[in-house]
Parts: structure tokens; C-alpha cells; sequence
């Protein structure tokens, strides 16, 4: 058995790898295509924004001649600059069920990183913290909503054997709407009085996100943001044209009853941001975007069962001071009117403590479970 790693140079070897996870996943009933024109602007240093402070290499093991697994090497500079760090990243990473080759694979792009003055790497990111991060650990029997990634039971062993080590979790959590459950059954009584005495106040206010003025509300959404996060270790800030693509990505999906913002005496302090889970539809599309895929979307997509709340922001000084209970209960009520049957609410790492336990008050299970791993390339504990 002979295996060759071979770095990606061509156009034709990129959309190798890009198609390669249809190798992988095929009659995996759970996983959802992601699209070919998305993962390829991923990868494009002129489309994507995260390329003008970043690096990348990416390789195709091939075992036998045939493809047998892919790796990206990324070095992130705007984020090691902001945390003072040198760490290189990994991520795209996608391989058939043997050891050998994820070893090559693995092998190789920490020899990349080691000569780029890298003594840490972690991962998977795809290619950034923000693009379904991990690898998944629990869940398997579970489709992925929007924005989480999707990974074979295998690779937890893949990466442990290559000497890579987990050093942070990361959950989905769900709440299920039965027959005959009414909004008050689900939403509990406490956080509802909270947002009501909140909702009289004057100088108070909960409003839709403008469409008209999109540009000028995701700047405002970035920022409330990344001044939310500010507090949490190894954050690293949302750049604003990182998040405008972020923002333009799931434009089509958004419901303006589901992307709300909250403004305390006309100042904008936190916002709330929940998609209808296309990822349903999506998987029906298998990754094309030409008139069947149109078509399929649209069928599947009718009545989307599923919603993800993704984002729920809070400037600190405006943390628990109700705007927050305000904020879910509205959310809350237009998931229900618009008759969703799952909610779920990703992704929280372990870091993010305070996060973790408003989502167990709120009743969310636990039912995807990714993990970030790492690996030491020195004897050197990095900067």
C-alpha cells in the first residue's frame, strides 16, 4: 500500500479537493452537502476576506493512487497578533477510515507549520474559529443545523492517533416542541415576568433588523458582537468585512421577526439572531446550485421544521439587567407562531460558562458534541 501527499496547485486539483467529502459521506444519512460554490469561496484568497491576514496550504493524501484524504495548514496572523500568540491551525480535514493516512496527512502540515516558526497546532477550523469549527465527538445519529459541521465516529481515533489531543468542547443544544405544549410550557415563567416588566419600560425598545439598511445594521451587529465576546479568553474579534460576509451568507434565509435588536434609550446594546434551519433542504441539493438544486430547495424548504438560534448578544454593562429575557421572549414567541418543532441553539464552547448554563435554564439538551484539538510541535510551550 503506497501513500503519497501532494500539495494542491491547480484549479482542477482544488476542486478535487473540495469534492472530496462526497467520498466520504456517501450514505451517511445525516450529513448535509455543503455547497460547491461555498466551500470554494472559502478557499479563495479574493473572495474571502479572512485571506488578507491569513495563510494557507492544502494537500490530497492519495492511497494507491486514489484520493484518500484532505488537510488545510492555516496560520491565522491577524489572530496570533491579537493574543499574542504563534499558533498554526489546521481544518478541511476530511479521510478515509486508516490510520496511515491521516499520520501523513497529519505529519505534513505540522511539518508545514513547524517551518513557519508555528510551536502549536489546533483545529479544525474551516477556515476560521466562525466556520463550523471541530470535530464532531457525540451525535453522530443527528443532523447538523446550519453552520455545524458534520464528521464521521472514526476521526476522534484519526487525530488521537496522530498525536493530537482535545482542549475544548463545543455543543449544540435542542428543545423539542410536543403536541400539546403551549408557549408557556416551554418558556419558563421567570425569564417571561422578567422580559414583561422589561418590555413597559420607555426607554427600552426591541426592533427588527432594517433590510433597507442592511450595511449600517451588520456594522452595528458586528460590534455588539465583539464587544460581548470581549471578556472571554483567546477571543479573537470579528473582523467587519469577515462578518459582512458572514452577514451576506445567510441573508436569503432571514426573517425579520427572527433578527431582532435591542436598543436602551436609542443606543444600541444587544442583539438576537435565529435562522430557519435550511440544512434540511440542503440536504436534499447535494451541494449544486443549478435549476434541479433551485427547484429542490424550494420544495424542501416550504416548512422547515427546524430553527437554529445562533446569536444572542449582550453589551456587559447591559447584562442582566432584563434586555436579555426581553430579547429571548420575543424570539421565542415568533419561533412559535411560526410553528417550528425544534429549536436549536449553537454553538457554546466550554469557555463560555455563562452562556452554557442560560441555555440549560432555558431547558436546551445537549445533543451535538464537537471537539477542539491540538498538538505540541516543540518541546517549547508556545508564546
Amino acid at each position: 500500500m503506497a501513500i503519497s501527499i501532494q500539495q494542491v496547485q491547480s484549479s482542477s486539483e482544488r476542486q478535487l479537493f473540495i469534492k472530496f467529502p462526497w467520498q466520504i459521506y456517501r450514505g451517511d444519512p445525516y450529513w448535509v452537502p455543503p455547497l460547491i460554490s461555498d466551500r470554494t469561496e472559502r478557499l479563495d484568497p479574493a473572495k474571502n476576506p479572512f485571506w488578507r491576514t491569513a495563510e494557507q496550504a492544502v494537500w490530497i493524501a492519495y492511497r494507491d493512487g486514489k484520493p484518500a484524504g484532505t488537510i488545510a495548514g492555516i496560520i491565522d496572523h491577524h489572530g496570533n497578533e491579537v493574543l499574542h500568540q504563534q499558533v498554526a491551525n489546521f481544518g478541511f480535514f476530511e479521510c478515509i477510515d486508516d490510520p496511515d493516512v491521516a499520520n501523513c496527512l497529519f505529519e505534513t502540515v505540522c511539518d508545514w507549520a513547524r517551518s513557519k516558526g508555528m510551536p502549536l497546532l489546533r483545529g479544525p477550523y474551516n477556515p476560521s474559529p466562525n466556520d463550523d469549527p471541530g470535530i464532531l465527538i457525540e451525535g453522530f445519529n443527528t443532523r447538523p443545523a446550519i453552520l455545524e459541521a458534520h464528521t464521521p465516529p472514526y476521526y476522534p481515533a484519526l487525530l488521537e492517533k496522530a498525536g493530537l489531543v482535545k482542549f475544548n468542547n463545543i455543543l449544540a443544544r435542542l428543545v423539542t416542541r410536543r403536541p400539546g405544549d403551549r408557549y408557556e410550557d416551554l418558556m419558563p415563567e421567570k425569564l417571561r415576568k422578567v422580559a414583561e416588566r422589561t418590555r413597559q419600560r420607555p426607554d427600552v425598545k426591541v426592533r427588527p433588523v432594517r433590510m433597507e439598511a442592511w450595511d449600517e445594521e451588520i456594522a452595528t451587529a458586528c460590534n455588539l458582537y465583539n464587544a460581548s465576546l470581549a471578556g472571554l479568553p483567546d477571543y479573537i474579534p470579528f473582523p467587519q468585512d469577515e462578518f459582512a460576509r458572514f452577514a451576506a451568507s445567510f441573508k436569503p434565509l432571514l426573517d425579520t421577526r427572527l433578527a431582532l435588536i435591542a436598543e436602551v434609550g436609542g443606543k444600541p446594546v444587544g442583539f438576537a439572531l435565529a435562522l430557519p434551519d435550511i440544512n434540511e433542504a440542503f440536504q436534499h441539493v447535494n451541494g449544486r446550485m443549478d435549476l434541479v438544486g433551485l427547484v429542490k430547495l424550494w420544495w424542501y424548504s416550504r416548512k422547515l421544521k427546524r430553527v437554529s438560534f445562533k446569536i444572542l448578544m449582550m453589551l456587559p454593562e447591559y447584562q442582566g439587567r432584563g434586555v436579555e429575557a426581553l430579547l429571548v421572549d420575543d424570539v421565542g414567541r415568533a419561533i412559535w407562531d411560526a410553528g417550528f418543532v425544534e429549536v436549536d441553539m449553537s454553538l457554546t464552547g466550554d469557555e463560555n460558562v455563562k452562556s452554557a448554563r442560560f441555555q440549560d435554564h432555558l431547558g436546551f439538551v445537549p445533543y451535538r458534541r464537537y471537539g477542539m484539538y491540538e498538538k505540541r510541535l516543540t518541546n517549547e510551550r508556545p508564546a
